[in-house]
């Protein structure tokens, strides 16, 4: 089943939040990089995909 919504998450401690989410039960997939800037996705565990970006 693929995803209806794809979630980008702003994050304060962008260095931090990572390891955070993690610590929740989120898994990493992948890091997007464009530029200089760098977009990590990660899954909840039903599977449902989001981003974290600096803000």
């Amino acid at each position: 089943m693929k995803n209806r919504l794809h979630l980008d998450l702003i994050g304060p401690t962008f260095e931090a939040d990572p390891q955070r989410l993690v610590a929740l039960g989120a898994s990493r997939i992948r890091v997007v990089a464009q530029g200089s800037a760098r977009r990590p996705t990660f899954a909840d565990p039903e599977g449902n995909e989001f981003d974290l970006i600096a803000g």
